[in-house]
């Protein structure tokens, strides 16, 4: 599924759910102000409703409605064609609006933000002017997922590339590395997305093929930045099929040897659900790797559910605060708790720190000041090829984030 984020030529549409006659007067009248259009309602049933029959970009929500709760609304906010955002609104204490917030994250939605009442009319303002509004095109009703013999093709006609985002040092503004992603534009199928063909690629014996091209090409690239840059390093991501494998040390040894890249510069990248499904094999690799010098990088952190012990269990140097956190932290109190946390968490461990999902200035700003010390995200440069890469100035030059809901970006 693709969607597209940017300006529509269609009035921006608000649906204001609150069962307090002043404060949809109040809200509306916030709504309004920006020129935009504001519908209201005082129950779920009538925001229901509403939203069936007139799709809303963005849904502000009481999660208190007298006998009822805005939390029930929250699977509702589906159709075909349209992908709402979330701000809630209520008088209850912020772990309830943090609570809120997860559930309506878990259920795809997007959260811009969450209010305390009695609501300040400007922070409000501030939340709307700052939320993308999402504009559905080509949405089919179901991901298509490549066959496998369409994915072998493509891996014999490289039809599969990979693509680099930078990381870079949030006190320098320098580039430090980058995350390779592998890409796959098919001459008869079109972009096909990570998420569409990883997994058939996991189904299969493909993800060792396809993780095995992506180290390599990471490590020749690598091998080629670090001759203007010699402290640049690489990150790949590993999939929970083929980290278990006790080959796996002795092929990133190879390909180590081989492009004569040090060990120090290449980054793996496992998430917490790769450990847990084969933890005494990840765990015997990973050492393996560490022992070696391979940097161990623990993705999407904070998302699982033993996060922490994990952590003080491998041999990790770096942890990456996962976008879900990192893309609301000026906006949701809790959120930023969270990256607050970690960031202290990994300063008493002696553990370097990325930031996923960086897409403004202010958060780049305000995780500087917070002490991370890299950041990753559209904020800094999309994903390109290695040649395009390899004539990227050594700083990051800040770009206008492309509103695009991208795969691993």
């Amino acid at each position: 599924m693709t969607l597209m984020l940017g300006r529509s030529t269609e009035p921006r549409r608000v649906l204001i759910v609150d069962d307090e006659a002043v404060q949809r007067l109040i809200l509306g009248r916030c709504v309004e102000m920006l020129g935009w259009q504001a519908d209201t309602a005082a129950s779920v049933e009538e925001a229901v409703s509403k939203f069936s029959n007139r799709p809303h970009n963005i849904v502000v929500i009481d999660l208190c409605l007298g006998e009822q709760d805005g939390v029930h609304l929250l699977r509702h906010l589906r159709c075909d064609k349209a992908d709402p955002s979330v701000i809630f609104v209520s008088g209850m204490d912020d772990r309830v609006r943090a609570a809120a917030f997860r559930i309506a994250s878990d259920l795809g939605l997007r959260v811009a933000g969450t209010l305390a009442k009695p609501i300040d009319p400007s922070r409000l303002r501030g939340l709307l002017l700052s939320n993308p509004i999402a504009v559905a095109v080509d949405v089919p009703g179901n991901i298509v997922y490549p066959s496998v013999e369409e994915l072998k093709q493509a891996l014999r006609g490289n039809e599969i590339h990979t693509e680099y985002q930078p990381k870079t040092d949030l006190a320098t503004g320098k580039i430090v590395g980058y995350e390779a992603l592998a890409r796959w534009h098919s001459p008869t199928l079109g972009l096909i997305a990570p998420d569409q063909f990883i997994p058939v690629a996991e189904q299969s014996d493909l993800i060792h093929r396809l993780t095995y091209g992506v180290l390599e090409d990471a490590i020749v690239a690598c091998r080629g930045w670090r001759k203007s840059r010699p402290n640049c390093g690489v990150a790949v991501n590993i999939s929970p099929n083929v980290l278990p494998d006790p080959r796996l040390p002795a092929e990133i040894d190879y390909l180590l040897a081989k492009y004569q890249l040090p060990p120090g510069a290449l980054v793996i990248e496992v998430t917490e659900s790769t450990l847990i499904s084969n933890l005494a094999a990840a765990t015997e690799v990973l050492t393996r790797l560490s022992i070696k010098g391979v940097r161990i990088s623990m993705d999407d952190f904070g998302t699982g559910y033993s996060s922490l012990k994990s952590l003080l269990l491998m041999p990790f140097t770096e942890l990456k605060i996962d976008r879900s956190f990192v893309g609301v932290c000026q906006t949701d109190p809790e959120a930023w708790k969270i990256v607050r946390a970690t960031l202290s968490l990994a300063r008493e461990l002696g553990i370097r720190v990325v930031a996923e999902g960086v897409e403004t200035a202010a958060i780049n700003d305000q995780l500087r000041d917070a002490g991370c010390e890299m950041g990753q995200g559209w904020f800094y440069g999309r994903p390109l090829r290695a040649e395009l890469m390899s004539r990227q100035n050594s700083v990051a030059t800040p770009v206008a984030v492309p509103r695009a809901i991208l795969t691993d970006a």
